[in-house]
């Protein structure tokens, strides 16, 4: 990343922090306060040994009652801005992760296609966290110890200009070490976060995928590539936290350096009798003071490192633009007839491949349509592009005769609901996860969804009925998870539903009891049924027969049995196969 990236990240980061402008004022106070009154002690530190050397021994119990309220006062202050700072930063925290997830809600399927969850995830915990870091230890130290410094400079100069210079060859030196190595820090850390993106992406991916990893006997290999990744993570992990731990040595090496330089020019000076001890004694107390302050500095450099590192990374995802977005002049649709229409319209995924090729049908509200054709036919796509999670290259989608990019993306949503094949629950509550199907919906209104999808039996048997944790059903049978998608749909009550492929993964029983469940869901309403089982659609009043993106036939099932064509083929193939090798190629309908 280069300096200028680098500066303007940091300066965005910086300003999560700063618009509590009360706060920050409050906290930078006391931490001048604080730095003044510890930046006074090593004067009077200095005066007391001055008093001794004069044989003067009367005022050392003042002196050292003086220092001890200094050192009191300045941790009291220190500790009260720390405390703003602290509240600062949480809140600072607080307006990033929800301008996050703000964002990660608005951005469409198509940025999630892009991205390994994995990294995604690490974007949200580690980056994050080394913002977090930058926020809430980094700032505090830069402000104060910058602030000691200035202080420090001042009385140092008023003190004894010479010797001041002297102390302050410390600064030019560190800033050289600090600058060098916490380029290469940034570099590394930078490096470091996006190589834990692909080793938690990777292993995300194996977790989920660990049934075909055992079954094809594969884990050795997977455990390899962990390895390796974890190798390439940790060599980069290992040179960051090298250089960041050389840093702090290397300061400290320097500051011994100035340390004796001054103790050496200062005693010189004494001897001449240009200086008085205690003043060297106080500049020795500065140049000991400056090291720690500088020490501070060199931590500061590798947590601002990690954490702009970080914020470049979560940055990306919160400047991300969504591409499904609602229209400036978006209408409100509360409610819907359900007629459908896709007119003359294409559509690609990526810019090299086309999917829908000139879909054109017409669905009048109330009818059950079923979309078939082979695996990549374009079915599911023609459901996405319906709820809008995807949006058309050419042509137009219309309900109610309304174009859906006219429609609130809220309200299109809303009136679409949506039964997925691999069906999803929170780790929530069965009550929850019915809920969640509209709000505002009663526990009355979801019992007795619950009852119309043959759902209500099995869920009185869980430990807590209705209040029993899911923990994302995976407690629960395929079927029992999917009666429960169909129960919160029937909550929602949409005016156009889309299944898909909802009863593709159980057995011929539950199959039956989730068809009932449909029988409920679907009528008085348009619907869109993805089927692989073409018994599911025997009854749909239309059926678009689908391949390579084009639509071969549309009409009633036994029309298209009686045409005998692209339909009546995949119907034999599933049910006649005996009989497929005395079949005549098909050509597709015009």
């Amino acid at each position: 990343m280069s300096e200028p990236r680098r500066r303007d990240t940091l300066v965005r980061l910086l300003g999560y922090f700063a618009c509590q402008r009360t706060r920050v004022v409050i906290a930078v106070v006391l931490l001048v306060a604080g730095s003044m009154i510890m930046s006074v002690q090593p004067v009077v530190f200095g005066a007391a040994v001055d008093e001794l050397a004069d044989g003067d021994s009367s005022g050392v119990g003042r002196s050292a009652a003086i220092i001890v309220a200094l050192a009191l006062s300045s941790s009291i202050f220190t500790y009260l801005a720390n405390r703003q700072l602290a509240i600062l930063a949480q809140k600072a925290m607080e307006n990033l992760r929800n301008d996050l997830f703000s964002t990660m809600q608005d951005l469409s399927l198509r940025f999630y296609d892009s991205q390994q969850s994995g990294d995604l995830d690490a974007r949200i915990t580690s980056d994050v966290e080394a913002i977090n870091q930058l926020f809430s230890a980094a700032i505090s130290r830069l402000i104060a110890s910058g602030f000691t410094i200035v202080t420090m400079t001042v009385i140092m100069f008023a003190l004894d200009p010479m010797m001041a210079g002297v102390t302050l060859l410390v600064v030019p030196m560190a800033a050289v070490v600090m600058v060098v190595l916490g380029r290469r820090v940034q570099a590394d850390f930078s490096s470091f976060q996006e190589r834990v993106g692909e080793l938690n992406g990777y292993v995300e991916e194996v977790v989920q995928g660990q049934k075909t990893v055992q079954a094809f006997a594969r884990e050795g290999d997977s455990t390899a590539q962990v390895r390796a990744l974890s190798d390439e993570a940790r060599a980069v992990d290992r040179s960051s936290q090298f250089l960041s731990y050389l840093m702090q040595p290397a300061v400290r090496l320097v500051n011994n350096f100035d340390v004796a330089l001054v103790a050496l020019i200062g005693g010189v000076r004494a001897v001449s009798g240009s200086i008085t001890v205690g003043n060297v004694v106080s500049f020795v107390g500065y140049a000991q003071q400056f090291g720690g302050q500088m020490t501070q500095l060199s931590q500061v450099v590798s947590q601002v490192g990690s954490g702009v590192a970080g914020g470049r990374r979560v940055f990306e995802i919160i400047d991300a633009e969504p591409d499904i977005t609602d229209g400036t002049d978006a209408l409100p649709m509360p409610s819907a007839d359900g007629k459908v229409d896709f007119d003359h319209v294409d559509f690609r995924y990526t810019p090299d491949k086309q999917i829908l090729f000139d879909n054109t049908f017409h669905v009048p509200a109330g009818q059950t349509v079923g979309l078939v054709g082979p695996t990549g036919a374009g079915k599911s796509t023609i459901i996405n592009l319906l709820t809008r999670f995807y949006d058309v290259e050419s042509g137009e989608i219309r309900i109610d005769d309304v174009d859906i990019v006219d429609i609130r993306l809220e309200d299109l949503r809303q009136r679409c609901g949506v039964v997925l094949q691999v069906p999803f629950l929170f780790t929530e509550t069965v009550m929850y996860n019915l809920q969640y199907g509209r709000e505002g919906a009663t526990r009355d209104e979801c019992v007795e969804a619950a009852k119309q999808a043959n759902a209500h039996e099995f869920i009185q048997r869980l430990p807590d009925g209705y209040d029993s944790v899911l923990e994302g059903g995976e407690s629960l049978s395929q079927g029992q998870r999917q009666l429960l998608t169909i129960a919160r749909a029937i909550v929602a009550d949409p005016d156009v539903l889309v299944l898909d492929e909802a009863t593709s993964s159980v057995d011929t029983r539950t199959e039956r009891k989730i068809q009932a469940a449909l029988d409920v869901l679907l009528a008085n309403r348009t619907s869109f049924v993805i089927a692989h089982r073409l018994s599911t659609i025997r009854d749909a009043d239309q059926i678009i027969v689908l391949d390579e993106g084009r639509i071969q036939e549309i009409g009633s099932h036994d029309e298209l049995l009686a045409a005998r064509g692209f339909y009546y083929r995949l119907y034999m193939e599933q049910f006649r196969p005996e009989l497929l090798d005395a079949l005549q190629p098909v050509a597709p309908s015009a």
